[in-house]
């Protein structure tokens, strides 16, 4: 038979035997490991990036029966693309009655694409002498901008009055 020849006799119907029944598992594999690969970007990723600010009390808890002071260490990121300078650390407590800090900012004059600085023991933390301390937990709050960058962190100083 030709190229130009009648059809007739050829059956041009294509039949193909697609079932869902049997394409569903390997599709919803695929949708699993998509939606998988997503949750790794969009969740674990981002965890993994270092913060702009980390800080630790110690010793914490404070049992004022042993010492009386505890030191703040802040670690700070820069988290940004570019140099940062003059960057103002400021550390406070909404129970200032009850608890002083001392100093109660420090500046870091130079901070380098991707570098970091520890302030290590940089800001004492004490009960306040003019007043009764009581046992509890009292926020500490630390805060600065880098590069336009705001950042806060919350750090809890447990106290054993005694």
């Amino acid at each position: 038979m030709g190229l130009y020849d009648s059809a007739k006799g050829l059956n041009l119907n294509f039949k193909f035997a697609f079932s869902w029944k049997k394409a569903k598992y390997p599709v919803l594999g695929i949708a699993a490991a998509i939606i998988a690969i997503a949750l790794v970007f969009l969740v674990v990723l981002p965890a993994l990036q270092p913060k702009p600010i980390e800080a630790v009390l110690n010793p914490n808890p404070l049992d004022l029966a042993r010492e009386r002071n505890s030191f703040l260490t802040v670690k700070l990121n820069n988290v940004t693309g570019e140099t940062a300078r003059n960057i103002v650390v400021e550390v406070e407590t909404e129970a200032s009655d009850a608890i002083t800090i001392f100093p109660k900012s420090k500046t870091i004059s130079t901070l380098g694409k991707g570098e970091t600085r520890v302030l290590e023991d940089a800001f004492v933390v004490s009960p306040n002498p003019a007043s009764q301390a009581y046992t509890g937990t009292y926020i500490i709050t630390i805060k600065t901008s880098i590069n336009g960058l705001d950042a806060e962190k919350q750090v809890s100083l447990e106290l054993k009055a005694v």
